[in-house]
Order: C-alpha cells, then structure tokens, then sequence
C-alpha cells in the first residue's frame, strides 16, 4: 500500500486516486504551500506527494521541495509545471524530483504509472531472491559433487599407490569444470530462454551505411559507450558518424574534450546570425580523426528541443546515410521524446544499456515497457548489453531470466 498526498490545487485527481486499492490518499487536495508542510510533518510515512507550481503561498518551489526532503528523505516527489522551462527542469531533477508533467495535461494513468512502478519492485526483488536460491542450490549440488570426484580420484590413486602423491590436478580441474557445464545447462534449460545473440548478423547488408543506436536510462554509461563503440571501427577503415542526439544533456563533446559546437556555427552565434531553416547539416559536423565526425548541436536544426519532428529526423538520418558507412547515434534516457521511437525503428541495431544492480534494472524495465507497450517497438530490435559488470552485481543467469524477452 502507497500512502499519497497531492497538492495541485486539483481535487479530481485527489479523488480518482482514492479509488485505487493500493493508494491511500491523505486527506483532501492540498491548495496552498504552507498546508504541504503541515500535512508531511503529521504525516512522515508519505511514499509519494504531487505538487503543482500553482499552489497558493510565497515561498519558491525549489526550497518548498528541499522543505519536504527535509521532513522525508525517502518520498518520491512529482512535478506538474505550467511552462516548460529548461533550466527549472535541471534544477528540480538535481534536488530528486522523480517525474515533471508539464502544462497541467497530465492524466490519473501516467501517475498511476509511476505509483504502480514501485510495487513491481516487491515482485522483482522476490523474482531475484528465488532465482538466487536456486543458483546456490545447484552450488551445493555441484560442490558435493565435486567432493564426490575428489574422492573417488584420490581413492583410485591410493589403490594403484601406497604412497599419498597428489592428484594430478589437470584431470581434476577438467572433471570439474565438465561437472560445473552440466549444472548449468540444467539451470539454463530449466529456468530461462536463452536466445542466441550475434549482434553483427542484424546488420541490413544490402545497405551501405548501419545505423546504430544506444538507448538506456540516464547514468548507465551511454556516451562513454558510444565513443568506445566508435573507437571500436578506428582500424575498419569504416567512415563514422557519431550524433549526440541526448538534446537534454549533451555530453559527448565534453568527454571528447571537443567545443560542442562548429567553428562556423560558433561564429554565427557570435554574430547573432543563426537562422533555423538556413543550418546546413555539415556546419555542424565537427572532425575528430580523419574517419570519424560528430554532431553535437543538433537541436539548432529544430524549432525546440521539446518538439523535433521525427519525419524531419528520418529525412536526417537518410541525407547523412550518404557520406557514412556507420552511424552511431547517443540517445535520450528520457521517453517523453517520440522522436526517439522514430530513431529506434529506422536503427540496424538498438543496444539498450542498464546495469546489473536492482535499482538500474527496475528502470530500465520501465523504459522498455514503455519502448514495447506504449511505442509498440519490436522486441527483436533491441539487444541489452549490462554495463559496469562487476563480482558485486545480479548473477547473469537472473539477469537472462529477467530479460528472457530481449537478446542479452
């Protein structure tokens, strides 16, 4: 059970929301700032609160939510704003805003969407902690095993010798390491569907130009992942685009220690000459080596960062097809971008990063349940490579059985 407040001065959201079963709404809409205070310090075991920037009361919005993490570290706090605004944006996600609706039009599913994604982390970490006992369950098995041939081995060995040489540890090693590939296979077998995964067979061969395409959330090592992807092709000889299309937060031509603009686009800025429909896609190629490019501002080529036409991105991709044999596109880990729906489905390959840790996993099943459900992408087109894998993180044999959909 979710306890909720909200306070955006909206009394049927309030309401629509006292009628699920897993909500308990705390008391009535709240209209004004200082009620929020109020209610949260009567109330410390809130799990979510819905404010507006509409409310009643002098205080700004930013300190009333340092207030509120203040009172409770742990509440998930979401947004509805009246405009859009970039800077305000940056400002709440840095202090833990979990979601931002904007202009008011924001409707019961999308925040039960967000409320309900939580719950799932129960299943998840009970799914996890199943699929890890039996995992040790087959440890144990395997180590019993693995006595057993010790000690049949230095059994055989003590009848042929008196003395008590040790075991010849390579016939050893090889029985164990048989022992060990057939425990596996049974759990493999048993308790997910591997799908075997060439990534370089789903290239179109009968184009010229392969476009890939990195999705995932945000601080999963998207860009650094592209450029190492990128230096990947340096002896193929290959022609290399690299498009940082992460309009919100461009990184790209910061990790390659690069302006993040064209010296002829620089100029244009000095000059205050930067008409849209005049930017000629190459003035914002910038060179790297001799075989591979990057555009970094491609947002100059669109009205607004929030509203890029995917026919204008498809018309794009297909004018840079021509001078590239591989493209590599940086996505944006936020989904309320359709245009990246248009990137995935006109990509050769879409590689879907996340990490192997629960935090990362449940929002990276988020995101892909919105790529699946909500854009209806093919499950086929995405590939997940699980970044950052250390001793510390999820056994790959869960992490198969979670994403039994996906090629992993």
């Amino acid at each position: 059970m979710k306890t909720v407040i909200t306070a955006i001065a909206n009394p049927i959201i309030n309401n629509e929301l006292k009628k699920e079963k897993n909500i308990e709404v705390i008391g009535n809409d709240i209209q004004y700032k200082d009620g929020v205070i109020e209610i949260l310090e009567k109330n410390i075991e809130v799990n979510y609160i819905i404010l507006s920037d509409i409310l009643i009361g002098e205080e700004l919005l930013i300190n009333l939510i340092r207030k509120i993490n203040e009172i409770n570290k742990n509440i998930k706090i979401i947004i509805i704003l009246t405009n859009e605004n970039k800077k305000e944006y940056d400002n709440l996600i840095s202090i833990g805003v979990k979601k931002i609706f904007y202009n008011n039009k924001v409707e019961i599913k999308e925040i039960l969407d967000i409320i309900n994604e939580e719950n799932d982390t129960d299943k998840l970490i009970e799914e996890i902690n199943s699929l890890k006992k039996i995992i040790l369950e087959n440890k144990n098995i395997n180590n019993i095993q693995n006595k057993e041939i010790i000690k049949e081995e230095n059994k055989k060995n003590n009848n042929k010798e008196k003395s008590t040489e040790k075991i010849n540890n390579k016939k050893i090693n090889k029985l164990l390491i048989l022992n060990k590939f057939k425990i596996l296979n049974k759990i493999k077998n048993k308790f997910y569907k591997y799908i075997p995964n060439n990534i370089l067979k789903k290239y179109n061969k009968s184009e010229n130009c392969e476009v890939i395409s990195v999705l995932g959330a945000a601080g999963v090592g998207k860009s650094i992942f592209t450029v190492n992807l990128a230096n990947s092709y340096i002896y193929s000889k290959k022609k290399i685009l690299i498009i940082d299309f992460d309009v919100l937060n461009n990184s790209l031509h910061t990790i390659l220690g690069l302006k993040k603009y064209s010296k002829i686009i620089r100029e244009k800025l000095k000059n205050n000459n930067l008409i849209n429909n005049k930017i000629n896609i190459k003035e914002l190629t910038i060179k790297i080596t001799n075989k591979i490019d990057l555009i970094s501002g491609i947002n100059l080529l669109f009205d607004s960062k929030y509203k890029i036409s995917s026919e204008k991105i498809y018309n794009i991709i297909n004018e840079l097809k021509a001078n590239y044999e591989i493209i590599i596109i940086d996505n944006s880990a936020e989904c309320f971008f359709d245009y990246t729906k248009n990137i995935i489905e006109n990509s050769n390959i879409n590689i879907f990063i996340t990490e192997a840790n629960l935090s990362e996993i449940k929002k990276s099943k988020n995101l892909l349940n919105i790529y699946i459900n909500k854009w209806n992408i093919n499950k086929n087109k995405i590939n997940i490579l699980f970044n950052k894998y250390n001793k510390n993180s999820i056994d790959i044999n869960i992490l198969k059985n979670i994403f039994s959909e996906f090629n992993i």
